[in-house]
């Protein structure tokens, strides 16, 4: 009997099925052995120690016993530098030799890719085994040395990472972009025109005005001039190429954007996929199909589209070349379905997130191969008369679908589109070819709207994969768990950034009348959802690795650090060069940092700053926070912290203004006063709200004092106000009627008052007798319903 051992038993089954009765499949279920816990390789020069993973036991008993029955073995762990450390472990284990070790790869679970793997085995890679190894090694020297500083100088329970720090910086320097923004505004000017043939159309001034007040001198200018000459009529060709097939990164960002997964359960729901032979290995960053998948793909877009559909795709070795430096990445071939003509996976099979992402897979390895969809833009530019500014509008056709008859690519930015383009319609196409140059056009109505300049929005989880991989900070395979990691460890949480509510001015003129009219109005902007916000806590850990290890934490060490790995992998550097290199690099900063006695109080890197007057800045376990501490624990005051300022920037002024604000927000502003109470607004968990007295209601932002007044009477007397209090109980009115609620229960329960009853004549013992037996009324009726 022959032995193939697997890393994962997902797919264990389906191989043994494939293979028959004389072979026996087993699983390593991932790393066997793993790296001593301790930095003990420094002093012997890296050399690494390992040790077997004790929750790993029974697999690797599993293991031996399935190798003494074996004729012969073969390991076929993942084709990635993982899975050739992993086989390499194996081997030790199993005392094969790893020169002559039979090692099989394949990238897709079918008969034909397990047996041609199995016919010509090769030999374990030890350059890749020293990759992993490299990065391994590194990845515990960082953490283990960067942690315990940050224990000792910000709070315990920190880390810091090789790439989860560069990470980190990359979402903390896009809020600081965000805070520092100054927008510039302009106004643009549009308008809506009639050619003298009927035809309607929009259009736009090519130059915007610098202000409000060169907006209506625009406006004035022109009210009594509607006509307008086309000086300009030019069409141009557009075309769109086939977009690529999927790769590991693409497909977290779609899959992101599409069905809002995180880019952790999209790998999940991928490996689901492949397990089950649906799909080829997803973890992969070159967009390229294999010449075998080519063809299937090509020849079913011929059968399903024609043969026009088919493009002409990149050879393997171009689209190579133009990957992203910094990129140590096996060169797999590019996400793909396994069978081509199942478009669609089995309903009740298979969740709906999963079929979602096998088509999404699908569509795009048929749209890879498609030819480019083409078309034609016209766009046309005229001029008031007596004016010297240009006006322009554009239309836009398709002639050949090309790729797109298969399916849209959904963009992962949120940004609007700011093209002049007139919606695809023959119809607009046809009546605008009417127009030639000389016509006259006429303005119906004449808009100027203001238009300020955006600060880059927050990363989403899958614009910061993007980002990441521009950057080349880690790998595809290891995009996931870094951000994964980040949230965990409370540095970045993903929040839901409310609208701020502006004031917003227009103008609009009708020919031949002035002035223009103006119109105010409220909009709400600067919405953002499920966007990647630092803590407070994610800024200082930030700032202290910045401020002693920033070369070690640039962007573009860590894209060099992966290109000097990827020459490891390719046998052209020694794995010890690398450490020996980035150890000397920050060795005494490190030492140094690490003997300075463990300062809380002052010093270079305080964990406590203590001003006047029982006042305090502290670096908690959460982040930084602003404190009066009182005589008794129960008797501090936590004021939270003042948004972008860092620790080590706060001063006794700072933190002054910070706990002024505070206070007053907490004790809250004077909006009114009702029957002799005072009405003030005050900021809760949940947001703004209004308290008068032991009345608590809602803020309503832009509302009069008496509305205010009606609701407030309405909260006391209406809908949930209390008709009668009693110590034990309460009766308040409820949208069904009034009801009796038990005061002093842990869970409240609620017992409606009968119809008829006047709870203003019930004395407390009425209460009690009504509310038992409202309770047993309750409990007959939910075991009648049993």
């Amino acid at each position: 009997m022959k032995l193939l051992i697997i890393e994962s038993p997902g797919k264990q089954k389906t191989i043994q099925k494939y293979l028959g009765a004389d072979w026996k499949v087993v699983a390593s279920l991932g790393h066997i052995r793993g790296l001593e816990q301790n930095l003990d390789f420094i002093p012997r020069d890296f050399e690494p120690r390992y040790e077997y993973l004790q929750e790993k036991a029974k697999a690797i008993q599993d293991l031996k016993q399935a190798a003494k029955g074996a004729d012969d073995v073969y390991l076929a762990a993942d084709k990635d530098f993982e899975g050739e450390q992993i086989a390499y472990s194996v081997c030790l284990l199993l005392k094969m030799n790893p020169l002559t070790a039979k090692r099989v790869t394949f990238t897709e679970i079918t008969q034909k890719a397990i047996t041609h793997a199995i016919d010509h085995p090769g030999i374990i890679d030890m350059h890749k085994v020293n990759t992993q190894q490299t990065r391994a090694i590194l990845d515990m020297l960082l953490g283990f040395t960067m942690s315990p500083l940050l224990w000792r100088y910000v709070a315990p329970s920190l880390s810091a990472g090789r790439c989860q720090t560069p990470a980190l910086r990359l979402v903390v320097e896009r809020e600081q972009h965000i805070e520092s923004f100054q927008p510039t505004s302009s106004w643009r000017i549009r308008g809506d025109w009639q050619h003298t043939r009927d035809v309607s159309f929009s259009a736009v001034m090519e130059d915007e005005v610098e202000d409000d007040e060169s907006a209506l001198h625009y406006l004035e200018n022109i009210h009594q001039t509607t006509d307008a000459t086309l000086l300009s009529k030019q069409i141009r060709p557009w075309s769109e190429k086939a977009p690529d097939p999927l790769i590991t990164s693409t497909l977290q960002q779609q899959a992101s954007a599409l069905f809002h997964s995180n880019p952790k359960n999209t790998m999940k729901v991928a490996q689901r996929l492949y397990e089950a032979g649906h799909i080829t290995y997803m973890r992969t960053d070159q967009p390229v199909l294999s010449e075998d998948a080519v063809k299937a793909v090509k020849e079913w877009v011929a059968e399903q589209y024609g043969d026009d559909f088919v493009g002409v795709v990149k050879g393997n070795a171009k689209r190579a070349k133009e990957a992203p430096e910094g990129k140590a990445q096996e060169a797999h071939e590019a996400i793909r379905p396994t069978h081509m003509e199942q478009v669609e996976l089995p309903e009740g099979e298979w969740t709906t997130l999963d079929r979602k992402m096998y088509h999404l897979i699908w569509q795009r390895a048929i749209q890879s191969v498609m030819s480019p969809a083409h078309g034609e833009v016209c766009t046309i530019k005229f001029q008031i008369k007596e004016d010297e500014f240009l006006w322009s509008s554009s239309w836009k056709r398709t002639l050949f679908e090309g790729w797109k008859r298969a399916g849209k690519v959904v963009s992962i930015d949120e940004e609007a589109d700011g093209s002049s383009d007139q919606d695809e319609s023959k119809d607009d196409w046809n009546a605008m070819m009417r127009m030639e140059v000389g016509d006259e056009v006429q303005w119906k109505e004449i808009q100027a709207e203001p238009k300020e300049t955006k600060a880059h929005g927050r990363f989403t989880e899958a614009t910061l994969v993007r980002e990441l991989e521009k950057f080349g900070i880690g790998r595809p395979s290891t995009f996931a768990s870094l951000l994964s990691v980040l949230q965990e460890k409370g540095y970045v949480e993903i929040r839901d950034i409310p609208p701020k509510e502006v004031s917003i001015k227009e103008y609009s003129l009708k020919p031949r009348t002035w002035p223009a009219q103006e119109k105010v109005y409220k909009k709400k902007v600067g919405a953002e959802k499920s966007k990647l916000v630092p803590t407070d806590l994610g800024r200082s850990v930030l700032e202290f690795m910045l401020k002693h290890f920033q070369d070690l934490f640039e962007y573009r060490f860590t894209a060099q650090m992966e290109q000097r790995l990827d020459r490891i992998a390719e046998g052209q550097e020694p794995w010890k060069n690398v450490l020996r290199d980035i150890w000397q690099s920050y060795k005494d900063r490190y030492e140094d940092l690490l003997s300075k006695p463990s300062n809380g109080m002052g010093g270079s890197h305080p964990k406590v700053k203590e001003f006047s007057g029982g006042l305090k800045a502290v670096q908690s376990k959460k982040g930084p926070l602003l404190l009066i501490e009182g005589d008794k624990k129960e008797d501090t005051v936590f004021l939270g912290w003042p948004h972008g300022v860092s620790f080590d920037a706060i001063t006794e002024e700072v933190a002054r203004a910070f706990e002024h604000e505070a206070t007053k927000k907490k004790e809250g502003s004077r909006m009114g006063e009702w029957k002799g109470t005072p009405i003030v607004k005050k900021t809760g968990k949940f947001g703004d709200y209004l308290q008068c007295g032991d009345v608590r209601i809602p803020f309503q932002e832009g509302e009069d004092i008496e509305k205010t007044m009606e609701r407030l009477e309405a909260k006391t007397k209406g809908e949930s106000g209390v008709v009668k209090q009693f110590k034990e109980f309460v009766i308040r009115t409820g949208p069904y009627g009034p009801y009796i609620m038990k005061t002093s229960l842990k869970k409240a329960s609620f017992v409606s008052l009968p119809k008829g009853v006047d709870a203003q004549k019930l004395t407390e013992k009425d209460v009690d007798a009504l509310y038992k037996s409202g309770l047993e009324a309750k409990k007959k009726w939910k075991s009648d319903k049993k």
